[in-house]
């Protein structure tokens, strides 16, 4: 083989070079969805680029130390929806309230404030400032809630991920399968987009971002690539995501 590669670099013949590379030059690009469809770059995505399958080293240890079932997260998850309604509705009235508030403004400069175009627009401003105020106190009370079963829910997940994965067991889990290689990390540009040179070989492209628009769900990405010498692009979406909440 070494041969070979001086032979390909004496003749500078391209398919040779590219044959006897030892590392690959990866080109990430990360993008998503957001409310309206759209494609969006994902920016400040930080991703792990480890040669072995944390989920599958999850899986081994719990099959290990019977953690039990996980905890549920239903009434968190109906609580976040509810949240991100209601409060979404109370910054739209702050919307509202301001661009009826300039109407006002605009027709007291020209039609008077005694004027019933005025009248009207000040009823419709103090309308939508007195439902204002209900919407805060109803975002208000649905972020208590959501922040107390939240946390409820995030101490007994933590409890139950220290029985199912032992920092001590897991720590010997991953030194086994890193071989070695060691773990490399990138994050992407303000375009979703990352470079990174790898050694060839089997690597797993770990990472997550928030989904545009929301605040109750991400992608997760674990994703298996083989680098095989010279240049290569990535595509980190929604179709080959894993669809994950957040608490």
């Amino acid at each position: 083989m070494r041969k070979a590669c001086a032979s390909a670099v004496l003749a500078l013949f391209v398919g040779g070079l590219a044959a006897c590379s030892t590392e690959t030059a990866l080109s990430i690009r990360a993008q998503g969805e957001n409310a309206e469809g759209e494609t969006v770059p994902l920016s400040n995505v930080t991703l792990d680029i480890i040669p072995y399958d944390i989920d599958e080293l999850y899986e081994e240890l719990e099959a290990e130390t019977q953690p039990g079932t996980p905890p549920v997260a239903d009434t968190l998850a109906v609580l976040a929806r509810q949240y991100q309604e209601v409060c979404t509705a109370y910054r739209a009235t702050g919307d509202s309230i301001e661009t009826v508030r300039q109407r006002a403004t605009e027709v007291a400069r020209s039609a008077g404030e005694t004027s019933p175009e005025y009248r009207s627009a000040f009823e419709q401003y103090q309308a939508l400032v007195g439902r204002e105020r209900s919407r805060f106190d109803q975002c208000q009370d649905v972020t208590d809630r959501y922040t107390d079963v939240r946390n409820s829910y995030r101490d007994t997940r933590r409890a139950w991920e220290e029985q199912a994965w032992p920092e001590a067991s897991f720590s010997a889990a991953e030194s086994a399968r890193m071989g070695q290689f060691e773990a490399l990390r990138v994050e992407t540009d303000n375009q979703g987009a990352a470079s990174i040179t790898v050694p060839n070989g089997t690597w797993w492209i770990l990472g997550t971002a928030p989904v545009p628009g929301s605040i109750s769900q991400q992608y997760r990405w674990n994703l298996e690539i083989t680098a095989a010498g010279g240049e290569q692009a990535i595509e980190l979406s929604s179709q080959n995501a894993e669809l994950e909440p957040v608490f």
